[in-house]
């Protein structure tokens, strides 16, 4: 299974100015290919690659789906867009598959009947905002086993 960490495939210095002219052209269309291993049907998950990054989902999955460093704009320049990800591909990556990765796809990974309660409740609907609004995403509450073990203050009165 394919561990990808879509948070790297941005074009900035690290990219164009020293993997693209080591590589070469050829090869640089290769660079952090996830359209290309989903197309071909390879298994994948998705993660940070943290001690080095962020392990917050958000902006990785916004960079996922625009090839481009959230907070820079869309005029920033996009690198290889041919192999641009969805929202459902990202969330799936991050949930579905991440579980399988893991050899606990029976009891994590979907909200299905005899799973663990693992859930979140965000600030906005990911599926259905602007692709660059993604970054900005902010988990309200999240529940672990059923129990409550963060919430936002919209939450606080109904703590238990």
């Amino acid at each position: 299974m394919a561990n990808i960490q879509p948070l790297w495939a941005r074009l900035e210095p690290s990219i164009s100015e020293f993997t693209l002219p080591l590589t070469g052209e050829e090869r640089g269309k290769w660079i952090y290919a996830f359209r290309s291993l989903i197309d071909a049907g390879a298994p994948y998950a998705i993660s940070s690659d943290w001690g080095v990054s962020t392990l917050n989902p958000f902006p990785i999955m916004q960079t996922a789906i625009t090839r481009q460093p959230p907070g820079r704009g869309r005029q920033y320049p996009v690198f290889l867009p041919e192999q641009r990800m969805t929202i459902n591909e990202c969330v799936k990556g991050y949930t579905v598959l991440a579980a399988e990765a893991a050899w606990r796809s029976r009891d994590a990974g979907s909200l299905s009947p005899g799973k663990f309660a693992d859930i979140i409740i965000l600030n906005r609907d990911v599926f259905a905002c602007d692709p660059y609004e993604i970054a900005e995403t902010k988990v309200l509450l999240t529940l672990l086993g059923e129990k409550s073990v963060h919430s936002d203050d919209i939450f606080a009165t109904n703590k238990q």
